[in-house]
């Protein structure tokens, strides 16, 4: 019986003693918890390049007669012309991002090499035909803009706008056919415009990005003066008066690209 005793005094003593000396040892510190960020990230320096499609539209009127001058049938000519081209090109800015919310500056750079023809006749029958042509051709465009808008998960979606600018080449032909005799009027300009349009940017790696974005480009009115010449003995308008041509541009542009963020 006294055997028994020591035995289960022993035990409970064991027992006792351990429990104590768990209590003394520090608790044990738990797992870090890992919090996955609301959004993608997408602030700082980016370079990339970009592919699409442009439209351009390009308006243009003699409202002083110039042409009307050589032939009544090509008095105060007006026309409308579109044309479509591939674009590609390069971009690069900087974005500031809190939280979910990105604001930021983008500037960019496209070939475009757009052209839009118009050719006018004034109806008289062969070899009789006097004749008209204006050539203008965006060969390259740009854009400073504003990009502000949010990052839902991996997406950004963004509004964007601010200015631009554009080189255009022009030329305007008037051919008298009796005698023959041609006028030939050429500019070589960078204009500048506005720009509005929106996006969206889709983070598919930690430093890389896929974009898509719609933009409407217009550019400032060209009013280019004309005086009156002569040429081979035939007036081209009327000797020491002033006429006034004009051309109105406008671009369409639709275009993805990738980015590189530093």
């Amino acid at each position: 019986m006294k055997k028994l005793f020591l035995t289960g005094f022993a035990a409970i003593t064991t027992l006792v003693g351990g429990a104590a000396v768990a209590a003394d040892l520090p608790a044990k510190a738990p797992a870090p918890v890992v919090m996955r960020p609301a959004c993608a990230q997408f602030g700082g320096f980016y370079l990339g390049g970009h592919g699409g499609f442009g439209s351009y539209k390009h308006n243009f009127n003699d409202p002083n007669s110039f042409a009307g001058t050589i032939d009544d049938g090509l008095a105060q000519l007006s026309a409308q012309r579109t044309d479509e081209s591939f674009i590609a090109g390069v971009q690069g800015g900087y974005n500031w991002q809190t939280n979910c919310t990105v604001v930021g500056v983008e500037a960019d750079w496209s070939w475009s090499n757009i052209k839009a023809n118009a050719n006018f006749s004034d109806g008289d029958a062969a070899p009789a035909t006097d004749f008209a042509s204006v050539q203008s051709e965006l060969k390259w465009f740009g854009t400073v803009r504003v990009r502000g808008g949010f990052v839902l998960d991996n997406l950004y979606l963004y509004l964007t706008g601010g200015g631009a600018y554009g080189k255009f080449e022009r030329n305007f032909t008037v051919i008298e056919t009796g005698p023959l005799t041609t006028f030939s009027l050429n500019s070589d300009k960078v204009r500048w415009g506005w720009t509005l349009g929106a996006g969206a940017e889709w983070q598919w790696a930690r430093n890389w990005s896929l974009k898509g974005e719609f933009l409407y480009i217009r550019f400032t009115d060209q009013d280019t003066d004309v005086p009156g010449v002569t040429i081979n003995g035939v007036n081209f308008g009327n000797p020491g008066n002033s006429y006034t041509l004009n051309h109105q541009d406008e671009l369409w542009v639709g275009r993805l690209g990738v980015n590189y963020r530093f």
